[in-house]
């Protein structure tokens, strides 16, 4: 019997649907927020399961050794590799963690590509060779032809293949952003990293919009190139940034509709493109119409650059408290006094929602 199945044992609803989300093309996904569910399933499909991803913190602390310490003492669940999760990876967790048997160890907010590959590994080192689903993927028939496309952006990008796509173009960017001053890469993907947090919140708080998790990643990714725009503009313009004046000031405005500009794709839509030419031209937009486009109806900022705007706040003020303690609760309390101006309600009470998991991803930035 092939094995082609993942399960995943955590609490909160938000991450199992992100995890989902990132292992759905590549395994059978079983997502419990109850251990005991989890439990009854991997013994009843024992045969079928290749790897366990298990939340240290399930009802309290620490419960996920528990479950742990009963898998690995069952001898029909004991060669099943687990991947402890958690939000706070001190050291004395994950010592434990290997000396009770956990195969690897992962924090959350997980990198996409940086989970699946490292899960992979886990899985095929695992079992025999062939015996698992990921033995048996059909390799493209094509694949040089294949990849031309992808990165022509065709129409039915498929959310993986665009993820793919914009790792390719952060690279690049990355390379151009190395000899512009007043350009930084860094602050660029925290940026993403931030932007896709909020988004993914946003969609476990508004389940019947119209926008996904797969929307939410690949509008994280679009974030980064926000200010591509600003890669046509001189030096002197990028460096004096909106603070200066003049037509300097006029000029560095431009970088908006330039950087929507290059992203407009002619043609039937690709999500990515689409998002990324949104945020471009609107993530200096205010919700009370000020900012830049300044011609520009505050009333079609898509939810996107709304999403991008209140990362842009966030990352400011976290800079700003940076060395606090409580960084993230001040920054909190500043962005409630931009309701209404900065950003709409719900967005700040969509980062009130994440705020812990906001503090953790930027202690692992």
């Amino acid at each position: 019997m092939i094995r082609d199945t993942l399960i995943i044992i955590d609490d909160s609803e938000l991450d199992l649907a992100i995890l989902n989300e990132i292992f759905k093309g590549l395994f059978q996904v079983e997502c419990f927020s109850e251990a005991r569910r989890g439990l009854t399933y991997l013994h009843h499909n024992s045969q079928r399961v290749c790897a366990v991803l298990l939340d240290i913190c399930l009802e309290r602390r620490g419960e996920g050794f528990t479950i742990l310490h009963q898998l690995q003492g069952n001898q029909e669940t004991s060669a099943v590799p687990v991947v402890l999760i958690t939000t706070d990876a001190n050291e004395k967790d994950v010592r434990a963690s290997v000396e009770r048997g956990a195969v690897d160890f992962l924090v959350k907010p997980v990198d996409p590509h940086t989970v699946q590959e490292r899960v992979c590994n886990i899985v095929r080192g695992a079992w025999p060779p062939a015996s698992t689903i990921l033995d048996r993927r059909p390799e493209p028939e094509e694949p040089v032809e294949t990849k031309q496309e992808i990165l022509m952006f065709p129409n039915g990008l498929s959310t993986e293949e665009a993820l793919t796509v914009s790792r390719q173009w952060m690279e690049k960017l990355e390379a151009f952003c190395s000899l512009r001053p007043g350009l930084h890469m860094e602050q660029m993907r925290q940026l993403g990293a931030i932007t896709t947090l909020l988004a993914r919140t946003y969609v476990h708080r508004h389940p019947h919009q119209k926008m996904t998790e797969a929307d939410a990643a690949l509008i994280g990714r679009a974030t980064v190139f926000c200010d591509i725009g600003l890669l046509a503009l001189p030096d002197r313009v990028v460096e004096g940034g909106e603070e200066q004046e003049g037509s300097d000031a006029q000029l560095y405005y431009q970088h908006t509709q330039l950087g929507c500009d290059l992203l407009t794709r002619q043609g039937e839509p690709v999500a990515l493109l689409s998002h990324a030419a949104d945020i471009a031209k609107w993530h200096h937009k205010n919700v009370d119409g000020s900012g830049y486009p300044v011609d520009a109806d505050s009333a079609e900022i898509p939810i996107s650059a709304q999403l991008t705007r209140t990362a842009l706040r966030i990352q400011r003020y976290l800079h700003y408290y940076r060395g606090c303690g409580d960084a993230a609760e001040r920054t909190l309390h500043s962005l409630r006094s931009e309701i209404g101006v900065t950003i709409e309600r719900e967005l700040y009470e969509t980062v009130e929602t994440c705020l812990d998991q906001l503090a953790d991803l930027l202690r692992s930035n």
